[in-house]
């Protein structure tokens, strides 16, 4: 996604100020996300989040690779706020819940440098390679990721949450 909508949206004839607005707009959704984190939190546990980004992954990868329909791209870019902003958030707060104080920084930071670093280095060629034979059809391999990424989330252990009574 990151290296290749720009790309895609381009060679589909799409003008750089619509590619701009709809990246805004999975900013803004991911800022949003990041807001209310905390009453995300409270609602949700790490394995409901990844399921729900999961899910959502499902749905913008197919629609951004079946369509350049800038409204409906419009529409599912809003996703990133789930797509991205929900892992990012059930990975923060597994670690919070997991990792001592005095080893958050660190567990942070192997996080970090793996999923923001290695990963999206080794997913970034890979999807080159991928885009360069298949182009837009690329995108549904990554519905594929994301429906096995909710899938696997179901057997992660849940939390409990506490009911607050009146």
């Amino acid at each position: 996604y990151y290296g290749f909508s720009t790309l895609h949206w381009r060679a589909a004839g799409m003008e750089d100020s619509m590619i701009g607005l709809l990246w805004g707009l999975g900013v803004v959704a991911e800022i949003l996300l990041f807001a209310f984190s905390g009453r995300v939190i409270a609602q949700f546990d790490p394995r409901a989040l990844l399921v729900i980004a999961g899910s959502a992954g499902i749905l913008r990868w197919i629609v951004i690779g079946l369509t350049v329909s800038p409204v409906l791209l419009a529409l599912v870019q809003v996703l990133h706020g789930l797509t991205f902003g929900a892992v990012h958030l059930a990975a923060m707060y597994f670690i919070a819940r997991q990792v001592s104080r005095n080893c958050s920084a660190t567990a942070q930071g192997l996080y970090s440098s793996t999923a923001m670093g290695a990963a999206l280095g080794l997913g970034m060629f890979l999807s080159g390679l991928l885009y360069a034979k298949v182009t837009g059809g690329g995108f549904l391999v990554m519905a594929l990721f994301s429906a096995a990424g909710a899938s696997a989330a179901f057997f992660l252990p849940g939390e409990r949450k506490k009911v607050e009574t009146a």
